[in-house]
């Protein structure tokens, strides 16, 4: 268990606000990295349960095809294994940055991690019903986009109540926050795609454009000078 920061005592001070001064705050945060990590770890092993063996009745001509068949499911599967990897790199980098907690940012973080846990549940909608499917593309892409934005609050809430290591400056942490929210807002854009287009399937082509957008996004400030800060304290 994480001992207590030890502080002066304050005079006239009240349960409440002792348990809020030595609890409610903390500068370790491997805890939280670490339970993050598990949950990403097993959203990613739930992901291959969609992934049925085919029954045939003779394996030596009918196996093959059967397997070939299920292609939507290794799709499906292919995508959101990099749509978690992705998140767990980004958030993997953005606690390296965030070298303290409250509350508010563990509850936060339990928000990101109840939608990174549900990852499995639209992707088997996606692998059985897409590419017809509007509903299970809405709401993939609503899934996808909920776990970015969800990824720059973090951000800005560490930076808002200044749990970021000194070496963040201004210019970085609005770097890091601009590039975070082009990859939600591809996959907003689709959601009205996915509705209203003739072919829902046309939403799906336009997911390819989030790495292009990203990349683009990043290029813009990313050879601007930083402001110079204190001797930095990032986690190794």
């Amino acid at each position: 268990m994480d001992e207590p920061s030890p502080t002066v005592a304050h005079s006239g001070e009240t349960v409440e606000q002792k348990q809020q001064r030595l609890f409610a705050h903390g500068r370790d945060t491997d805890r939280i990295a670490f339970f993050s990590d598990a949950v990403f770890a097993i959203a990613l092993t739930l992901l291959v349960l969609d992934i049925k063996i085919p029954d045939v009745r003779h394996p030596a001509t009918q196996l093959l095809p059967a397997i070939l068949d299920l292609w939507p499911q290794f799709l499906a599967y292919a995508l959101s294994f990099a749509i978690i990897a992705l998140n767990w790199v980004f958030h993997h980098r953005k606690f390296r940055a965030i070298i303290a907690y409250d509350t508010g940012l563990i509850w936060l973080n339990f928000l990101f991690l109840f939608f990174v846990a549900i990852v499995p549940f639209p992707t088997s909608l996606l692998s059985e019903y897409a590419p017809t499917g509007r509903v299970a593309i809405v709401l993939y892409a609503s899934e996808v986009a909920i776990l970015s934005l969800l990824q720059s609050l973090l951000w800005w809430y560490a930076h808002h109540r200044r749990l970021l290591a000194k070496d963040i400056d201004r210019k970085l942490y609005r770097y890091v926050q601009r590039t975070g929210l082009a990859s939600p807002l591809v996959f907003v854009v689709s959601i009205p795609v996915a509705l209203f287009a003739p072919d829902p399937v046309w939403a799906m082509w336009f997911w390819i454009l989030s790495w292009p957008v990203s990349a683009f996004v990043g290029s813009i400030g990313a050879k601007a000078a930083v402001d110079e800060p204190p001797a930095g304290d990032l986690k190794d």
